[in-house]
């Protein structure tokens, strides 16, 4: 893929911006109005308007070089302060200078010496009416550099609080996805370990049973493996992934345990986060079902209301009183939730009938394609 092309580093009149010609603009119309309106009574007005925008054409030019001035005084002097101000004032002086010059060449098409004049009479001519255009150039081009420098000022500040924004919302994206690596990571390590030490028991007193519960957790290890880094997970996965997690416990539990998904295939494909249904359920069987000696059955539906995926997962287990359900799973899920949908996520708990718990998800429904699943 050919690379964007290297940026053009900045000249040292970057920054002079419309916001400088603007203000060059707005500063010789006023200066020019200001000098010119004690004529536009006594006058003609097309001999005001001659001498307005001869004015006018005059501080424009002058303007222009006072702000250019102005820009490579702050190219020269980046850092703000004394030196900065001092800077800029020089160039304001030297930058009127000049554009003086400019003028005076071109106003007498380069004869500085009028008819009868001596150089030195010439020169001493020119010297006090450039010092006296000069103090009031540079007076106009102080107003001109200082309101652009304020200018330019704001623009940095504005930008550099944008950048900020830019880098502290990026912080929190990656600081949430971090959270998120770490709450998923909570949910695996016990389960793992109680299910190998039930396949040693297995073995000891009952092989085939020993070995039917190995050849579930393989196949529960070949769902949820590619999963538990996943980024984009569907709810056809997470619900073979929930299955396989329950046939291995109904090893353990035998009749004990009796479970039943409603998901129909053509919501397979929603978009789920990862591990976030097996919570449920796990906390279903942890929290509901193993602690009564009669067991019970598990639920899982799926449809969708209101434009909306929901997702139960009902249980007949102990019911809120003894069943714990507060703990770490619900408020990680919860956690991811909010990480992931903000507060179009929900997770809500209700009372069963007869008896138990059902557990709420309801998520955006969004379709999603089993090559982004895959990545």
């Amino acid at each position: 893929m050919v690379g964007a092309p290297a940026p053009t580093p900045p000249g040292w009149l970057d920054g002079l911006g419309r916001e400088g010609i603007a203000i060059v603009v707005l500063v010789a119309f006023i200066t020019s109005l200001n000098t010119t309106t004690k004529f536009l009574v006594t006058w003609p007005f097309g001999q005001w308007l001659g001498t307005f925008l001869g004015e006018f054409a005059e501080y424009l030019l002058v303007g222009s070089a006072i702000l250019i001035g102005a820009v490579w005084a702050r190219k020269a002097v980046p850092s703000s302060g004394a030196k900065q101000y001092a800077a800029m004032v020089f160039a304001v002086v030297i930058a009127a200078t000049l554009a003086e010059v400019c003028l005076k060449a071109w106003s007498t098409n380069g004869q500085f010496i009028g008819p009868g004049e001596t150089w030195q009479s010439a020169l001493l001519d020119f010297g006090v009416e450039l010092a006296t255009q000069i103090i009031r150039d540079s007076f106009v081009g102080l107003i001109i550099a200082s309101t652009w420098l304020y200018v330019r000022a704001e623009a940095d500040n504005a930008a550099a609080i944008a950048t900020v924004a830019v880098d502290s919302e990026r912080l929190d994206r990656q600081t949430a996805e971090a959270r998120l690596q770490m709450l998923e990571a909570q949910i695996e390590p016990h389960f793992l370990f109680n299910t190998l030490a039930n396949v040693r028991r297995l073995y000891e007193t009952d092989r085939a049973a020993g070995t039917t519960m190995m050849r579930n957790l393989k196949d529960y290890l070949a769902v949820a493996l590619p999963q538990m880094r996943a980024v984009a997970c569907t709810l056809g996965r997470e619900s073979d992934h929930a299955i396989a997690y329950l046939n291995i416990q109904q090893i353990r539990m035998g009749r004990r345990l009796v479970f039943d998904f409603d998901v129909p295939s053509q919501l397979r494909d929603a978009r789920m986060p990862p591990l976030m249904l097996l919570t449920l359920v796990e906390n279903a069987v942890k929290h509901g079902l193993s602690p009564q000696r009669e067991g019970g059955r598990i639920d899982v539906r799926a449809k969708i209301v209101d434009g909306q995926l929901r997702i139960d997962v009902a249980d007949t287990g102990q019911g809120f009183t003894k069943s714990g359900g507060g703990g770490t799973g619900l408020a990680n899920t919860r956690a991811r939730l909010a990480s992931h949908f903000g507060e179009r996520g929900t997770l809500s708990l209700a009372i069963n009938t007869p008896q138990g718990v059902v557990a709420t998800l309801v998520l955006p429904y969004e379709r999603i394609s089993e090559d982004r699943e895959a990545r």
